[in-house]
């Protein structure tokens, strides 16, 4: 995210420096700043903060400051109460930590959903409806909660395919049919091997949605469609990936019975014909569950 990038400060000069400062000093304070006020204030010329923001990968003061602003309402906004990255303290007791779980997984529930609209929603689900196959990649543990959405999908005829193998992406997206459609779990976006296939995929017109961190990465960029996960994880620094995880098992389950609430009554038949002729010697003596 932005304020990552602005307190990390690799490779600016001095001048650049002094620029990421201020911008983490005043926050949303420069809403009401031009680029030529913050100039006068740092005493550089005004090209500086134009060519600061470019450095940062936007098209200038004006791009750089919508999005900073609102990187900056969504952080004061959610996970008021627990810190995603340490959620729990060595003295905490048992039940404490499972309450502060409990919490935590409530607000990475809010904050996901916050990032979801109708329209955007909408779209993905049309997407995967009209590709015969889906083909999701996952360098990291999200390929297993990718498995079970292939499990469910499954269940009503769609056709997915998880891949954990980053480094097959490139040719998969090289010799794949056109009617198919790539999803790619990422947290940071950035890849390279995942970016290469990126490319492969940009170049065939081959519609991509992107699982990513709220904000802009290499991989939002080049998506045709994107679901933004819970982002106030660090990707290293933290007790363990709780808001991704969550997120993205939320994310696959939304998209799941969307796709089934498309033709409900056709979905529900198959899916039930399906299990009963597979699981005919399945029983359990719990009257809840029969």
């Amino acid at each position: 995210m932005i304020e990552d990038q602005l307190h990390k400060q690799e490779s600016m000069t001095f001048t650049e420096k002094k620029i990421a400062d201020y911008f983490l000093q005043v926050q949303d304070k420069i809403k009401a700043q031009s680029a030529h006020q913050i100039a006068s204030q740092l005493y550089v010329h005004p090209s500086m903060i134009t060519r600061f923001c470019q450095k940062l990968g936007f098209q200038g003061y004006n791009d750089f400051q919508n999005q900073y602003i609102e990187e900056i309402q969504y952080r004061q906004t959610h996970f008021q109460t627990i810190d995603p990255n340490y959620p729990f303290a060595f003295q905490d007791k048992n039940v404490v930590i499972a309450n502060k779980i409990g919490q935590l997984y409530h607000e990475i529930i809010n904050d996901t959903l916050a990032l979801i609209s109708h329209d955007q929603l909408q779209k993905i689900v049309n997407a995967v409806l009209q590709a015969k196959t889906i083909y999701i990649y996952s360098a990291g543990v999200q390929a297993d909660l990718a498995q079970t959405f292939k499990d469910k999908m499954i269940k009503i005829g769609k056709n997915v395919v998880v891949e954990k193998r980053m480094n097959e992406l490139f040719y998969r997206a090289s010799f794949c049919q056109q009617n198919c459609l790539f999803v790619i779990i990422s947290y940071s976006g950035e890849v390279e091997a995942e970016l290469r296939g990126i490319r492969k995929l940009t170049e065939r017109h081959i519609p991509l949605l992107a699982i990513t961190t709220y904000g802009e990465n290499s991989l939002s960029k080049a998506a045709d469609f994107v679901f933004w996960v819970s982002t106030r994880e660090r990707m290293i620094q933290n007790l363990g990936d709780f808001a991704f995880n969550l997120s993205t098992l939320l994310i696959l389950d939304i998209l799941y019975v969307n796709v089934f609430n498309s033709d409900y009554n056709d979905h529900y038949q198959k899916k039930v014909s399906a299990s009963q002729e597979f699981e005919l010697f399945r029983k359990s003596d719990n009257a809840l569950i029969k």
